[in-house]
């Protein structure tokens, strides 16, 4: 098996681990052995936002403690056009940095993921070769999403290796026909065969939804977002903060953010809707649309046409690390959505403190993490409510404090370290029950 092989190339920006810079293994409660990290992130179409996934995070924080994985990304890596991404993704390649190994396998990477499943099958038989191949002790896995944990059912099925599953988006409300068919064969794979020693959940609905519908013993909520310990966000008057808000012609200005993904799951569309109603009572509001996406530019023509150009600033992606003073510089951060309230911006929002606007269809059905009017302010997805919704909290300037210090006390627990502790938990109870 030929693999294209770069040794500690810095793939992901981390700076790499080498063996013995971290503490005894039993001390920091580490796997004996390797982990099969079944990931999916380096599928972006935001080049930016691979770095700034959970499961990146996670992945880099089990590397700092100094577990031995192999990342293995069964549906490739996108790297830039549809071209690049097909040429690059026909050649397998292993990467390693320190006591990680990055293992992208040969795959058939096409637009609009029309070869997943052809991809899925070529990835789930390249990993079986290299592990017997290799004969590396691998004594638990750990995948990011359903799609990609099917991977993860056949090797626990074929091997005998332990499984731990996240089940990440809500796929099963958003993927319909024979897509929803193909989602359901890897739900049942993973959950109704039992591969799955457990299931970690990133939202209490879908939590539900698992306990509800399948054989599942043992459940974990984990947030899908976390933060570093000791991290404090800028202050609102720091040099950094002010310099932003002056460049982006935001003083004196109230200011709602949105910072993602700009994709048809996400309904800016939404914001564009209800901004004339917004401005009619708060003229000095102003919209900053912080991201890339493929509906950009249907985005910023939706603006144009409804002459609302004055209102909307659009900075294009920035930097993960540079994303605090944005978000600190802002009064009010949404998250809009069909269906669910959470997401990885929502926890993000929550860590700086402020008060998170989110909009989706399962509102209603949040108890736990999210409390409506408590620590976060959850409506369903529809313009006039959004715009009566962002009236009220921006003229409330003690609610908008209220709720982002409730948010704060909310997220603190989930550390990054929190989330290796709870994940490395799993998977010793996984492989002890092996």
């Amino acid at each position: 098996m030929a693999l294209a092989e770069d040794r500690c190339k810095r793939i992901d920006g981390t700076p790499s681990l080498q063996s013995g810079e971290n503490m005894n293994r039993s001390e920091e409660g580490l796997l004996e052995g390797w982990l099969l990290y079944i990931t999916n992130h380096f599928t972006h179409p935001v080049l930016e936002a691979q770095g700034a996934s959970p499961r990146h995070h996670l992945a880099r924080k089990l590397a700092e403690k100094g577990q031995k994985m192999i990342v293995f990304c069964p549906l490739g890596r996108h790297i830039g056009s549809p071209v690049r991404d097909f040429v690059s993704n026909i050649i397998p390649r292993r990467t390693v940095q320190g006591n990680t190994v990055y293992l992208f396998p040969p795959v058939i990477v096409s637009p609009a993921s029309a070869t997943t499943v052809i991809t899925l099958v070529m990835a789930t038989l390249f990993i079986l070769t290299y592990l017997t191949l290799t004969r590396m002790r691998v004594v638990a896995q750990y995948s990011t999403t359903m799609l990609v944990g099917s991977v993860g059912a056949v090797i626990r099925m074929l091997m005998g290796v332990p499984f731990v599953a996240n089940y990440g988006d809500p796929d099963f409300a958003r993927e319909f026909g024979l897509a929803r068919k193909a989602f359901g064969f890897c739900e049942d794979l993973v959950m109704t065969r039992q591969n799955a020693h457990s299931v970690v959940y990133v939202d209490e609905v879908v939590g539900s939804y698992v306990r509800n519908n399948f054989p599942v013993k043992n459940t974990l909520f984990l947030p899908n977002g976390g933060y570093e310990l000791g991290f404090v966000p800028p202050g609102s008057r720091s040099e950094g903060v002010l310099k932003r808000k002056k460049s982006l012609g935001l003083e004196g200005k109230l200011c709602v953010l949105y910072a993602g993904q700009i994709t048809s799951v996400y309904r800016l569309d939404l914001l564009v809707s209800s901004a004339p109603g917004i401005i009619s009572h708060l003229p000095s509001v102003r919209f900053l649309i912080i991201g890339d996406g493929p509906l950009l530019a249907d985005l910023r023509k939706s603006v144009r046409e409804a002459r609302l150009e004055d209102y909307f600033i659009f900075t294009g992606s920035i930097p993960y690390d540079d994303l605090s003073p944005y978000i600190v510089l802002s009064d009010l951060c949404v998250q809009l959505l069909n269906d669910w309230c959470m997401g990885t911006k929502v926890v993000m929002y929550m860590v700086h403190r402020k008060p998170v606007l989110a909009s989706g269809n399962w509102y209603e059905r949040y108890r736990l993490f999210l409390r409506n009017n408590e620590n976060a302010f959850l409506i369903p997805s529809n313009p006039e409510v959004l715009a009566d919704k962002i009236v009220e909290i921006l003229e409330k300037p003690e609610l908008l404090e209220r709720v982002g210090e409730s948010a704060w006390r909310t997220v603190m627990p989930y550390t990054w370290d929190r989330h290796v502790e709870e994940t490395l938990r799993l998977l010793r109870e996984a492989a002890c029950s092996r």
